[in-house]
């Protein structure tokens, strides 16, 4: 399919075309177009017929003219009726409605094969069409001047004179045109559509014209309509009783039929079997039957009418390319249903997205509870939903869309709470859906996918990180390995291996230089979580192997600290369910550690590294006797050791001004690099420098004082 055939398609509210109607019904109304054809029948040359097909607007009323149109088309020669079509939509004038409307009639009856008696009605309706006292027949009218003129020169008898009738015998010229259609061996059927896109004055014309002319004989009318628009136009018009009035002008008014829950699936079905078959890849798995849930949960209740899955398709169409592979197709969906559907609630979602999901999307700060948030929020809530007529069904949508919502309503969850990937329900992944695509720092799930399984793209993917989603794409890294399930093959140690690595990439160095919040986890801690989820996808001894390799490698030093950290140091020895080294290889691994220490050292890369805080302290705790070599190799570098102390020096974190700098409690920590008298005469020179700045001054004077110092602005910390 051509992408411009593709677009086309997607539009489904284009009508069914007389030819091809009948086939292409997708809602089973043959049979009651079929009813409306039997109706026609009554048409006789006694007697005319005024039918109206009444429905909302979108509920397919153009389509049902299409079949109706095949149906008298495929009768039998004497029985064939002459189709007219009128659209008074179209004609855009309403003085011009009345010439318009009998001159399509006179054209199509001249059209036939019956050309003695076509020319004769035609003649009838053009003399008296000019004959038309428009204030006899449709009482409290204005007359029309040009009427007659304009009817007359549409039906190509310009030549006739106007003044011939100025003062018709209108009963006389009737009793012609009667007589004429009467003769007429063929019913006339006119279709008249779009009445419902009138203008309330135009509408009401038009209702006044079919009432003057449809007692004529041999023909009927079919009125396309919104019963409920026209009878307010009548209304807006202060026409009394306006639907007394509209029973005098129809005879036989028939509703189109409500669409049934299947022909609601089958049209669902048609539109996103016409999505881009890229929107209908399965991004997430173990969700196959999410589409299904929405639908049945709210969805189906709020398409009432073919145009209403049109309306939603062409949001989803227009929004999905942009979250594709970033926020489940259903999802999508949902949100496009609030969209046309319940915009308040959208408007509501757009602005106080905490509303839904119980903190605001990209705040690193949150200090209430996420069940407290959506319920402070559940009257602004319901007074947006309750704006609607279908208030349940937009509130089931938003239950289902935002689980946490409907248990701060204490209704039914779904059977869960926990949101999943590529949910809404997900402030990072509402925030994405909310500005319809991702931006630079979001998190890109795509990249996400493509980072596990397309080992080529890695080092660009890492490239593109922000400070601000970096942690999280780690994270998520481990969530999806771990959700793929052991079906799905993945180099679990390569990637285990790249994921070390990543750590030490600019985007983490910079977050933990800039950190600004106590809520930050710190990037090391991460990808070790991320890297045992994808342990647990290897034998036992293939996990023990992989802590070697890492322990070893030298450009994933902040991660082999943790993983040391965590084989090594008893504190946190009881957290350790993964990632075991072996007790045989312990010494060779901690030595190894070591030595990449010393050469990142040495190479004058160690304070470009994400934790070089973490590195020096596990160093001096498990290597001791290896510090003063990696010391002179620092000093070697940096003859200013600024780095050095900043590091070494590091205390706690808090959120009134950030970070602070003391000496460590075990003093011997630093002693096993350098004697803390040398190092505080150097703390006394570097302090006349007039050019040093905090957070580095801060660490020096932590040192000379033997106090707690505020890197940010020099204050005294009681850490």
């Amino acid at each position: 399919m051509t992408q411009e055939k593709n677009t086309a398609d997607l539009r489904l509210d284009r009508p069914l075309r007389t030819g091809e109607a009948l086939v292409g019904d997708l809602l089973d109304r043959g049979g009651f177009v079929a009813q409306v054809s039997q109706v026609l029948r009554r048409i006789s040359p006694k007697a005319g017929l005024v039918v109206s097909i009444e429905g909302a607007w979108g509920s397919g009323k153009t389509s049902l003219l299409a079949m109706l149109e095949e149906l008298l088309n495929a009768e039998p020669g004497k029985q064939r009726a002459v189709v007219v079509h009128f659209n008074p939509w179209l004609v855009g004038d309403r003085d011009a409605l009345l010439r318009q409307f009998l001159a399509s009639i006179a054209k199509a009856v001249k059209l036939t094969d019956h050309a003695k008696a076509g020319k004769q009605v035609a003649k009838e309706l053009n003399t008296y069409s000019k004959a038309f006292d428009v204030l006899k027949l449709i009482p409290g009218a204005e007359p029309w001047a040009s009427i007659i003129k304009s009817v007359v020169e549409s039906v190509g008898n310009a030549s006739e004179a106007v003044f011939e009738y100025k003062t018709p015998d209108i009963e006389a010229r009737k009793v012609a045109l009667e007589n004429a259609l009467r003769k007429f061996p063929q019913r006339i059927v006119v279709l008249l559509d779009d009445l419902d896109r009138l203008y309330p004055a135009e509408a009401f014309e038009m209702v006044r014209i079919i009432k003057a002319v449809g007692d004529l004989p041999n023909v009927g009318y079919v009125l396309a309509w919104d019963e409920k628009y026209v009878s307010a136009a009548l209304d807006k018009l202060s026409v009394p009783f306006a639907a007394t009035y509209l029973d005098k002008v129809v005879q036989v008014r028939l509703p189109v039929p409500p669409l049934s829950f299947p022909q609601r699936v089958a049209l669902m079905n048609k539109a996103l079997g016409r999505l881009a078959k890229e929107a209908q890849d399965s991004h997430f798995p173990g969700d196959d039957e999410r589409l299904g849930a929405l639908f049945h949960n709210g969805l189906s209740e709020l398409i009432e009418q073919p145009r209403d899955i049109v309306r939603l398709f062409d949001v989803v169409c227009s929004i999905e390319p942009g979250l594709r592979g970033e926020i489940h197709l259903a999802d999508i969906l949902g949100l496009a249903t609030l969209m046309i559907k319940a915009p308040a609630v959208f408007e509501l979602l757009n602005r106080t997205p905490q509303a839904f999901v119980g903190r605001r999307p990209g705040s690193r700060m949150e200090f209430r509870d996420v069940k407290e948030v959506v319920q402070v929020h559940a009257a602004e809530r319901d007074a947006a939903i309750d704006r609607y007529p279908h208030a349940k069904a937009i509130r089931d949508v938003v239950h289902w869309l935002f689980p946490q919502t409907a248990k701060a309503d204490e209704a039914f969850t779904f059977g869960r709470i926990e949101f999943g990937e590529g949910h809404l329900a997900s402030p990072d992944r509402l925030l994405v859906a909310l500005h319809l695509s991702t931006r630079p720092n979001d998190l890109s799930l795509v990249r996400i996918r493509q980072y596990l399984f397309n080992p080529t793209k890695r080092a660009e993917i890492a490239a593109s990180l922000q400070p601000d989603n970096c942690i999280d794409f780690v994270a998520q890294l481990g969530n999806m390995a771990e959700g793929l399930g052991n079906d799905l093959a993945i180099d679990a140690e390569s990637l285990a291996i790249d994921i070390a690595r990543l750590v030490e990439g600019e985007a983490f160095v910079r977050r933990a230089r800039e950190r600004i919040d106590v809520f930050s986890m710190r990037a090391e801690r991460v990808a070790v979580q991320a890297i045992g989820q994808l342990a647990k996808r290897l034998p036992e001894q293939a996990s023990m192997s992989l802590a070697e390799r890492i322990l070893s490698d030298e450009m994933a030093v902040s991660v082999a600290a943790r993983i040391a950290i965590m084989n090594f140091i008893s504190d946190d020895r009881d957290q350790l369910d993964y990632l075991n080294v072996e007790a045989e290889h312990r010494e060779s691994a901690l030595d190894a550690f070591a030595n990449n220490v010393e050469r990142e050292a040495q190479d004058g890369n160690l304070f470009a590294r994400a934790t070089p805080d973490l590195i020096l302290w596990v160093l001096t705790r498990l290597r001791p006797e290896r510090c003063k070599l990696a010391f002179e190799a620092i000093q070697q570098t940096d003859p200013t050791l600024d780095n050095f102390v900043e590091a070494m020096l590091k205390g706690s974190f808090d959120s009134h001004k950030g970070q602070s700098y003391r000496l460590p409690k075990d003093l011997q920590e630093l002693g096993n690099f350098v004697a803390i008298d040398l190092l505080k005469l150097l703390a006394a020179e570097r302090l006349k420098d007039e050019t040093l700045d905090y957070p580095v001054k801060a660490a020096w004077r932590a040192l000379l004082e033997e106090k707690s110092i505020y890197g940010k602005d020099g204050s005294e910390s009681r850490d």
